[in-house]
């Protein structure tokens, strides 16, 4: 599992961002130099000025669409100074208790984004990544941080299919199976991409021999995501 070795700040109300390797360090100078050379490469994989400026132009790009991110200070070298948002991050409001009118909003912003995402031919408004550290919830309304992954070179349903299973897993993987028939229900009403939500199911299910759950692992992942998505859209397609 990769590492960023990306330093953070506060300074008052300024939040300052510093961009480094990641982890392994071998793996990532050695990517690196294939995207220097034009081998296409993930957006995490770019040097630290290309992924400064990858994700300065991503939060210019959601400010411009008025969709909510750090607003931007200023830009250096190797730093971008943001604002700093005052709230918390799913990750902690949902370790404390599951909020499903906040779930609702989640999705509700999700569709929101990928409605304009496709309208405008835009990938980078997908956040690929999604995860609840990623997401915070300040005065009533979603925020997203941290752009520093993508692949430039896929179209947007891909950027859309990515972002709904990051997304999904890191909210289902913490609830019981009762809730997250809960959250799916209300995932498959909020989200309107029907044949995002059947291509991420066909990739992950399409071939049973190569995909298989490790038995040792009791961790809720992608697999276990798509089979829940299948079921739960075979027995709606029933009632």
């Amino acid at each position: 599992m990769s590492l960023s070795l990306n330093t953070v700040a506060r300074d008052g109300e300024i939040f300052i961002k510093t961009y480094g390797p990641k982890t392994p360090l071998w793996r990532y100078y050695i990517r690196c130099v294939l995207d220097l050379i034009g081998v296409k490469q993930p957006v995490e994989y770019y040097n630290k000025y290309k992924r400064l400026k990858f994700e300065y132009q991503t939060l210019g790009l959601w400010n411009s669409y008025g969709l909510n991110v750090p607003n931007i200070i200023s830009k250096k070298d190797t730093a971008l100074h943001l604002s700093v948002i005052k709230g918390q991050t799913l990750s902690c409001i949902f370790a404390e208790s599951i909020d499903f009118d906040l779930v609702v909003k989640i999705f509700s912003d999700l569709n929101y984004r990928h409605t304009l995402a496709f309208k405008h031919n835009e990938p980078r408004l997908c956040h690929i990544d999604a995860n609840l550290r990623n997401i915070m919830y300040c005065n009533h309304k979603i925020f997203h941080i941290d752009f520093e992954m993508g692949r430039e070179y896929e179209p947007v349903n891909l950027w859309a299919q990515r972002e709904v299973s990051k997304l999904l897993v890191s909210l289902l993987k913490t609830f019981s199976s009762k809730e997250r028939k809960k959250v799916l229900s209300i995932f498959c009403e909020e989200y309107q991409f029907k044949n995002i939500i059947n291509s991420l199911v066909t990739s992950k299910l399409g071939n049973s021999k190569k995909v298989k759950k490790n038995k040792h692992s009791n961790e809720y992942v992608l697999y276990d995501l798509a089979l829940d998505l299948q079921n739960h859209m075979s027995s709606t397609n029933e009632n």
